[in-house]
């Protein structure tokens, strides 16, 4: 019996991305039809990366997450105060502060303040994981894996199945590309069945399960200008 696919899904980044490319298409659709003057309010679009910086730091997992979705935030904080409030702000002034943050997470992972980045989800059903500006590896050996979703915005995320199990069958993974990178290491009595869409960006599947697995892993999402590899 095959993993139920239906059911509640949580807020993640890809449902954040859509649902402002969604609202990006609609605003634009409503000022053609002379509703709404979309100059206007695509002004907003700070408010887009408050959204997507809170979502990112509430998944964020590791030092490196945490340390993306702060500059999001960040970004978003500052770019929607100028626009609301008038403050003086460009990217230009903002930028070296990445820098500092980055120079933290290195000194506090030298003194072991952090965790390292590579994390073991062991009897977790569920992972996530977001790569943004960055990399990240996860290896899942739950012998009851359903689903997780996994994003990489100019990164990278190295996934590693081998010692997992499914719970019915099969499992899912979600997954959203931007011009970057996800490899994906299987079982090899694995068979793998790609629903991706991708944009200027491609799937390659050299995973040697068969048709007749135990174990069935589903890859949906998208990917622009990236790509995805999946090896046994």
């Amino acid at each position: 019996m095959r993993a139920d696919r239906r059911g509640l899904m949580p807020c993640t980044p890809q449902i954040v991305v859509g649902l402002l490319i969604i609202l990006w298409g609609l605003t634009l659709t409503a000022d053609n039809l002379g509703w709404v003057n979309a100059r206007h309010v695509l002004a907003y679009w700070p408010v887009g990366l408050l959204a997507l910086g809170t979502v990112m730091f509430a998944r964020a997992s590791d030092a490196s997450g945490r340390l993306s979705a702060g500059f999001v935030l960040a970004v978003g904080v500052l770019f929607t105060g100028r626009q609301v409030f008038g403050w003086h702000m460009t990217f230009g002034l903002i930028w070296p502060l990445f820098l500092v943050a980055v120079g933290g997470v290195l000194i506090a992972r030298s003194v072991g303040l952090r965790p390292q980045l590579t994390a073991e989800a062991g009897d977790r059903r569920r992972v996530t994981g977001f790569a943004f500006w960055s990399g990240t590896k996860r290896r899942i050996t739950s012998p009851v894996f359903e689903r997780a979703d996994f994003t990489a915005v100019m990164g990278g995320v190295e996934i590693d199945l081998r010692g997992a199990g499914t719970a019915g069958g099969e499992a899912v993974l979600d997954l959203f590309v931007v011009m970057g990178g996800i490899e994906i290491q299987v079982p090899p009595d694995w068979v793998v069945v790609n629903e991706l869409v991708t944009v200027m960006g491609g799937v390659d599947d050299r995973s040697t399960g068969l048709g007749d697995a135990k174990h069935r892993l589903v890859l949906r999402g998208f990917a622009l200008m990236g790509g995805v590899g999946v090896k046994t």
